[in-house]
């Protein structure tokens, strides 16, 4: 589910799977137990209730921790994170500023960069890569490195 309504429509974007293999049926239940999962973050981000049973579950699970390096110390968008970036802020007891300001407190890029001293939204998302890595690090900092290691080029993106 997107992040943005197209300007078009004013709708949000949508993708559908229609498994034609095994690997397909595993694929779609995934991708279904994920939605369900942040179902309730995706509702108070974007004020759209999605019309599925949201799961409560709250702990960091392994695809959870895979999108947080991939965000931490690659090119995963903040947006596409919402819900593991949510759970992680609940597990962590770091302030993480730029983090919890954007996605508790939901403040512009404009109003953190101001708060925060920085300049630009480039250097915000640094920032917040930055802190989701620092709370990751401060959690399990092996099976961090871990999953740093076996990324797609060494996680050496960023970080």
């Amino acid at each position: 589910m997107g992040n943005h309504r197209e300007a078009s429509s004013g709708c949000y974007t949508a993708m559908a799977l229609l498994p034609l293999s095994d690997a397909g049926k595993r694929l779609a239940q995934q991708e279904h137990r994920r939605l369900r999962r942040d179902a309730d973050i995706l509702t108070q981000w974007n004020g759209e209730a999605i019309p599925l049973a949201a799961l409560d579950e709250q702990a960091l699970n392994d695809e959870d921790w895979r999108e947080l390096v991939g965000f931490a110390f690659a090119h995963r968008p903040l947006l596409t994170s919402l819900g593991c970036l949510h759970r992680l802020l609940q597990y962590s007891a770091l302030p993480l500023p730029a983090l919890r300001g954007r996605l508790e407190e939901k403040a512009s890029d404009a109003e953190l960069c101001a708060r925060l001293r920085i300049s630009g939204r480039k250097a915000l998302l640094a920032l917040q890569r930055a802190q989701a890595a620092q709370a990751l690090i401060a959690l399990d900092a092996g099976r961090t490195q871990l999953l740093r290691d076996v990324m797609p080029g060494g996680g050496d993106h960023a970080g």
